[in-house]
């Protein structure tokens, strides 16, 4: 008896045992792999694709955030779910295996790239931009949006301020301070920067006096500014044949003639308040038009055997009443022949007359007295001093448009009180060159109403005569 129990109890045993046995073979070890960390991402949507090993059959999965806001799965039963996130949120996302009465989670990590704001300037004031300012930002990106502010002053506002373009107009003399956001979900992210408006400021643009173009019909792009807000509109005041193809356009392109300078309208209003700017406008033709930034004088000049010549003689007050004189004003002086130089105009068409060193030293930047061999090799290329003669003279086809200022003579032995005189205007001109001999005589050039022919002469430094600079070609 003792023996058949014992051995009925040995085979519940070992039933027990293989049941066992047979049981841990069917139930294998829960071991979740939740895939990759995706660290710093930015894209549209901000989202991951999840790549978690598949649960084995038996067992159940599930996506499960431990940390971090705002995040969700789409299926999270999906291995291979996408996640969804904010930008600066950093998470903590578990992949779990699960059977009845036991899990495992697998854990990685996930992170978007913040919302990063950028302006693309920061003025620190608007003397440019008067009393409105053109809003600019990095444009938004990855379904953020953008949105400016006014946070402090008042009487401003902002068109356009759910763009990254925006424009602000304010009132004048007053300080404000703008912000502008970036917005995701629930995340935003701001700069701020304050200036201090101006008064309404109209800006046509900087004169051009010299634009080189090719072709008989002759183009520019004008370069005025369109304050933020406000409209403006193009009128030619002096100059012919001329025309501003969209003349609400701060960049229109504008048509003339060569050698014609054009003066330009460029009114502005903004919120009924009006400002008007001019800028002069002029295409090279037979001359160029530099000038002069000491005193604001143009001068044209023409291209000449591979130097640019002053076409008009020069008129810089260099140590005035000494260095440099008008015809007819000098002490103890007297006028043999001509009038005194009194109006502006005839001061600008005879210029002044200057001692050798004046003429030296007031010469600008970039320009120079000639050489008396440049202006003969010029007399050359033009055929030689009788074909020359007349084109160089004034309306002659070279450009250079010598005149007959005359000259100043100190002490002059013509006069028996040994006065000095003024001498021959409109009927010679004589102009310094650099070339001086050994006992200081200057070579001149000169030309004559009547009779002789250009050329040179030889004098001492008692005159004054007139100037012409030259410089290399500088187009």
């Amino acid at each position: 008896m003792k023996l058949k129990i014992f051995l009925r109890l040995s085979l519940i045993a070992l039933a027990i045992i293989a049941f066992a046995c047979q049981k841990d073979e069917a139930l294998p070890d829960l071991n979740p792999d939740a895939g990759p960390s995706y660290i710093d991402i930015e894209n549209d949507g901000y989202f991951v694709t999840l790549g978690a090993t598949p649960a084995p059959e038996g067992q159940t999965g599930t996506w499960r955030i431990y940390n971090g806001e705002n995040g969700r799965f789409d299926d999270v039963n999906d291995p291979k779910t996408n996640f969804f996130g904010e930008p600066g949120e950093k998470y903590i996302i578990g992949w779990e295996l699960s059977r009845v009465g036991d899990y495992e989670a697998s854990l990685i990590d996930v992170s978007f790239r913040k919302l990063n704001p950028v302006i693309m300037a920061y003025p620190a004031d608007t003397t440019f931009n008067n009393r409105s300012l053109y809003l600019e930002a990095e444009q938004p990106m990855f379904g953020a949006t953008g949105l400016w502010e006014i946070i402090d002053g008042d009487g401003g506002h902002i068109e356009y301020a759910d763009t990254h373009k925006g424009q602000f107009i304010g009132d004048k003399d007053t300080e404000y301070t703008i912000r502008w956001s970036l917005n995701y979900g629930a995340k935003s992210e701001t700069l701020e920067f304050t200036f201090v408006t101006d008064e309404l400021k109209a800006f046509a643009g900087t004169d051009e006096l010299d634009i080189v173009t090719s072709g008989d019909t002759k183009y520019y792009n004008l370069d005025a500014f369109l304050p933020a807000g406000a409209t403006a509109d193009w009128e030619i005041i002096k100059g012919q044949s001329g025309k501003v193809y969209t003349t609400d356009n701060a960049n229109s392109l504008f048509e003339g003639v060569a050698d014609t300078t054009y003066s330009l309208k460029w009114t502005v209003e903004l919120d009924g308040e009006v400002s008007i700017d001019t800028v002069d406008v002029r295409f090279r033709g037979k001359w160029g038009v530099w000038k002069d930034s000491r005193d604001n004088q143009t001068y044209r000049f023409a291209t000449i055997n591979g130097l640019e010549w002053m076409a008009e003689n020069y008129n810089y007050s260099f140590d005035a009443g000494v260095g440099s004189l008008y015809y007819g004003y000098a002490d103890r002086a007297v006028i043999n022949s001509g009038h005194a130089v009194e109006t502006e105009v005839d001061r600008k068409f005879y210029g002044r007359l200057y001692s050798f060193q004046a003429a030296v030293y007031a010469a600008p930047e970039g320009w120079r007295l000639p050489t008396i061999i440049e202006y003969e090799d010029m007399l050359v290329a033009l055929g030689g001093p009788l074909y020359a003669d007349s084109k160089i003279k004034s309306d002659g086809e070279s450009g250079l448009d010598l005149n007959y200022p005359g000259y100043f003579q100190r002490y002059s032995s013509q006069d028996p009180a040994l006065r000095n005189i003024f001498d021959l205007q409109d009927s010679n001109g004589y102009w310094w060159t650099s070339s001086v001999s050994d006992d200081g005589l200057v070579s001149c050039y000169g030309v004559v109403a009547e009779g002789d022919l250009p050329g040179s002469v030889i004098i001492n430094q008692g005159y004054s005569m007139s100037v012409r600079y030259v410089r290399e070609v500088t187009k």
